[in-house]
């Protein structure tokens, strides 16, 4: 296994501004030479909720351990919170995605299936990504390159969506504006979707009790009016933050029944990738 920590102002040579965050953790694996033969692989960006109050660790390396078991090499953003708003981490989730394309080659990645997983906000983030890759603070900085930060797929979960009344996280939309200027209905994503959005999977619980079901079907909704190639799972029961549904996360090896069904999550994303080509190549 390789780690590695990469700050993305560093690499981009860009300015910080009033940013404290913008890294990237690499968990991948080693070419093994005694194969005589080197090995490609898909890419994962993960990045944690917190209603970009905070960055969540339950939401994080569990996750990247979790796709790396099935073969991607993983890369966990660490983006500023509040008080920091718009449009720090929509810069640095772009940054994060542009590092993994120049850097294919050499990290052995394949630079045509890179997908990201975002939970919560990190949904919302990476809903930016996956549906206003050329948002006006990313093409300022990137010009016509910001076409390659859209995620090859994307994997929602419990994603922060809409900002309409009743059924928004507003506290998340709160600190991603925070006194940038930025209004909350113009990051609205359901609003945002059109023609050639990332291939979406998307999974929730019917009694999520912080961002309601309603964020994914809305999402989910659009997409397919869009054309777009989605699929949407949701669990019967199961309240916000279930991460990766196992001991990992919890504080003991959670009991109720609902867990084994939401943690299959996890399988059905593994399967929606692999069937759109996210697997190892012999180079």
């Amino acid at each position: 296994m390789i780690t590695q920590t990469i700050d993305l102002y560093e690499y981009f040579g860009t300015a910080r501004g009033g940013a404290k965050k913008g890294t990237l953790t690499a968990i991948r694996h080693g070419q093994m030479p005694e194969l005589g033969v080197e090995k490609e692989r898909p890419a994962m960006l993960v990045i944690p909720g917190g209603g970009y109050a905070m960055v969540s660790e339950r939401e994080a390396e569990p996750v990247a351990l979790k796709f790396f078991s099935q073969g991607f090499d993983a890369f966990i953003l660490d983006y500023d919170v509040a008080p920091v708003c718009y449009p720090a981490q929509i810069v640095q989730a772009g940054m994060a995605m542009l590092y993994l394309r120049r850097e294919a080659e050499n990290l052995y990645i394949s630079k045509d299936h890179i997908a990201a997983v975002g939970f919560s906000a990190g949904g919302h983030l990476l809903g930016c990504i996956s549906l206003l890759w050329d948002d006006l603070a990313l093409r300022a900085l990137f010009g016509d390159e910001c076409e390659k930060i859209r995620p090859d797929a994307s994997v929602y979960s419990y994603p922060v969506i809409t900002s309409e009344k009743g059924v928004a996280h507003e506290g998340s939309f709160v600190n991603f504006c925070g006194n940038s200027g930025a209004k909350a209905e113009d990051y609205s994503l359901e609003k945002k979707v059109r023609p050639g959005a990332s291939p979406s999977f998307i999974w929730t619980t019917t009694t999520d009790n912080a961002v309601p079901a309603e964020n994914s079907v809305l999402l989910y909704s659009a997409l397919l009016a869009a054309g777009a190639d989605a699929e949407m799972h949701i669990f019967a029961e199961g309240p916000h933050g279930l991460s990766t549904c196992d001991a990992e996360v919890y504080p003991q090896e959670p009991k109720e029944t609902y867990f084994n069904q939401c943690r299959k999550w996890l399988d059905l994303a593994y399967e929606f990738l692999r069937v759109r080509g996210f697997g190892l190549k012999t180079l």
